[in-house]
């Protein structure tokens, strides 16, 4: 059992231990490497469209867009634009 310490100020004042874990890993500085953002897109004016569908169709659309890392609108204008397309539909 340890023994009893009178309770002095310089008892009470005890060095705070910095656990291991928390210190940042003894290696080369990070490298850093600036990005250039992209320029931003121009803005053009958009109004919401909204369509039913049957579920089955409508996930259909969803697994489509994602296959194709495309949002379920960017992938349905292109779906319109082909359709439109002279000679793309009878």
């Amino acid at each position: 059992m340890a023994k009893a310490v009178p309770l002095t100020l310089d008892a009470l004042k005890v060095p705070q231990i910095t656990p291991q874990a928390a210190t940042p890993a003894r290696s080369a500085a990070p490298v850093v490497v600036a990005v250039e953002p992209p320029p931003p897109k121009p803005k053009v004016d958009h109004v919401p469209l909204q369509i039913r569908v049957p579920k089955d169709v409508a996930r259909a659309i969803r697994v489509a867009a994602a296959e194709r890392d495309q949002s379920i609108s960017e992938f349905m204008i292109a779906c319109f634009h082909a359709y439109m397309k002279p000679g793309s539909n009878s």
